[in-house]
């Protein structure tokens, strides 16, 4: 890739600011005091000097493509299908990545402690507005990172999916609030989900015993 051509991603070096917290014009664009050392990688990416610090960084440093092995082509292809409204599953189906990153999903969400989850489904289409499509996420509110995602239709099979796989990635599912929309699935399986199982003592000493049941400990909510 020529370096000197603009691209899609490639920002003017007077758009960009020095990273090293240390130096006196940390984050701050156009102080004309970035030079390019060197390109590297099969996209050509600019790897850093500022005049002011000597330090030294790739022009992808505390971006969305810090430290990825996905191109240039590949993250504006991601980007436009987005852009369109196309779902993230459907996204990463066209663009190729989304076997990769479910699996690293999959591996590095685990044990999350949070004090709040939201969730909530929105709808969308798939090659015409007669096949309108569904999909849920849970969210921590604080960071916007989502949890969990799942797509299908919307009813207690999808909410159930969503909250299961949202609670087995939590270091602790009975310390938080989960905020929710009106949808009467999430209040009907949320004390199973994320509450606290418990059998009734059987009356007398014969006959079948009771169902399990659910409790919610004082340091859990649904709202």
């Amino acid at each position: 890739m020529n370096t000197n051509t603009p691209t899609k991603l490639r920002a003017a070096l007077e758009t960009l600011a020095c990273v090293n917290e240390d130096c006196p014009v940390y984050g701050q664009p156009g102080q004309n005091n970035l030079t390019i050392r060197k390109t590297y990688g099969q996209d050509g990416i600019r790897y850093l000097r500022c005049r002011s610090c000597g330090a030294e960084f790739s022009e992808w440093k505390n971006s969305a493509l810090w430290n990825t092995k996905v191109s240039e082509e590949k993250a504006v292809t991601v980007a436009e299908h987005l852009a369109e409204g196309c779902f993230l599953k459907a996204t990463a189906r066209l663009a190729k990545v989304g076997v990769h990153a479910e699996a690293f999903h999959n591996e590095r969400v685990q044990a999350l402690e949070v004090v709040a989850l939201q969730a909530n489904e929105r709808h969308g289409y798939a090659q015409d507005k007669h096949q309108p499509q569904w999909e849920a996420e849970v969210i921590d509110p604080v960071s916007k990172f989502v949890v969990s995602h799942v797509q299908g239709r919307r009813d207690e099979t999808l909410i159930r999916r969503l909250l299961e796989d949202a609670a087995q990635r939590l270091a602790n599912r009975h310390q938080l609030v989960l905020f929710t929309d009106g949808e009467a699935s999430y209040a009907s399986l949320f004390p199973e989900i994320f509450g606290q199982a418990y059998r009734p003592s059987r009356q007398g000493c014969r006959g079948r015993f009771p169902d399990v049941r659910y409790c919610i400990p004082r340091t859990l909510a649904h709202v």
